[in-house]
Parts: C-alpha cells; structure tokens; sequence
C-alpha cells in the first residue's frame, strides 16, 4: 500500500474513500478540492445523516457521491493493527440526484472478494438511516456505561434505554418519509447489539482516550430531524446532553 500525505499524488485516483471520523471529514477533503476531478467518485463509510453535506461543502458538488453505511465491527488494537470483531453487511448506493453509474457495482465486487458482505441497493437512504439510528443508542450508552455492546442487553436499564432511543429514531424517519429497511427496531438493534457483542464502540473509545465524539453527527443529526418533523425524542435528548456533559468533564 503507499501511503501519502500529498494532495496532489491523489490526483489520477480511481475514486475516494472517506473513512475518517465524520467531524474530520472538512478538514480531511478540503485540500483535494482543487486536485480531483468532478467525476472522481465518492464513498463514504461514515457515520451519521449528513455525511453527503459534509463532503460537498470540502470538495464541491459532485456528480458520483456514495454512501455506504455497514456493520461490519471492528476494534483498533495499535496504530496498523485491527481485530474484526464483529461480520456484518455493507450497503452500497448513489445519494439521490447523484449517479456515477455501474463503478459502484465494481467496488462491491472488491469488498466481495476480499471476504465482506456487500450489496448496491437504491435508495440507499433508508439503510444509512437504519444505521444512524441503532448508532444514536449504542454508541453514547456504551461510552457511557464504560461497557461493550453486548452488555447493553444484560442491564435493564441499559437495555430499555436502548430500545425507548431506536423507537424514537424510527418514528423520526417515518415522519422524515424514510422507509426503514425493518419493521421492528427493537429487533434490529437487538440482532446488531448480539452480532457485535465483544466489540467496544468507536465511541467508547473516544470517550476512553478523552478525544472528540461523533455525537453530533449521530445522536444530534437525529435530534435536530426530530425537532424539524415535530416529533419527541427525550431519550435520544437525554443521552446526547449526557455524552456533552461528559466531553465537558
């Protein structure tokens, strides 16, 4: 693999794939703004619901922008070192109005190959929002609580904020007219919570080594769709002032 930190050896690259933490995604982009070509796809493996914002206001409009949210979990041991702790499924797909053709079908095909689930589905929204949601409760509870995913389902309480935070989430998208790839989010986010039981969220670990939190994008992005939709979130405003109070400390 080469590694670079030059802009400008990016230039001829076949496409981009944002996978740092959704507040870094400005400072991350910015500087190839004038180095890519406007066709030069765009994939981002981020979390949150405004990621596509994000990237357009570092880098422009874009005609192939992507969106790939996945549950795949994995746990950085050291700089260079990963465990994959947890398979899961990648969805892949164009965000509406962008489209950069049958590319999106090849990197699929490359996920595929080096052993991961994946799938190009269209709309792709309703599974970045599937993600954003189960993400609002994990996330903060486990860095909360101290705790790996799993025992989020071993402490009642733990596990009934869990559940009261994706129900809202998804009364959130219903009144936002995204139609939730689930019918159940309590056993969504209880099948996502036992496949990653042993993994420890990237939230946790921000939280552990005293950086910044991905809150904001998760957990407030949810909060400020409530607010716009009319609908009452009080748990999902709950955590999220805890995990402030919390950075604050």
């Amino acid at each position: 693999m080469r590694v670079t930190a030059d802009p400008r050896a990016l230039a001829d690259v076949d496409a981009i794939v944002v996978a740092v933490k959704t507040h870094a995604t400005f400072a991350a982009l910015a500087p190839l703004r004038d180095v890519l070509a406007p066709a030069v796809p765009i994939v981002s493996l981020q979390n949150g619901l405004d990621t596509d914002v994000e990237i357009e206001r570092a880098l422009g409009p874009r005609s192939a922008l992507a969106l790939a949210p996945t549950t795949e979990a994995a746990l950085l041991l050291e700089p260079g070192v990963v465990q994959h702790t947890g398979r899961g499924r990648t969805m892949l797909g164009w965000v509406h109005g962008r489209d950069g053709g049958a590319w999106l079908d090849t990197f699929a095909a490359l996920l595929q190959a080096a052993g991961l689930e994946a799938s190009v589905v269209a709309p792709i929204e309703p599974y970045v929002w599937a993600k954003a949601i189960v993400n609002a409760a994990v996330n903060p509870l486990t860095a909360l609580a101290r705790v790996p995913n799993g025992e989020l389902l071993e402490r009642p309480e733990l596990a009934r904020r869990l559940f009261a935070i994706v129900r809202e989430g998804a009364a959130v998208a219903a009144a936002a007219g995204i139609a939730l790839p689930f019918d159940d989010p309590v056993a969504y986010a209880t099948g996502i919570v036992r496949a990653s039981a042993t993994n420890r969220s990237s939230m946790l670990r921000d939280v552990e080594r005293g950086g910044p939190t991905e809150i904001e994008a998760i957990a407030g992005a949810l909060v400020r769709y409530a607010r716009r939709c009319g609908v009452a979130v009080p748990e999902t405003e709950r955590v999220l002032d805890e995990v402030r109070d919390r950075m604050k400390a």
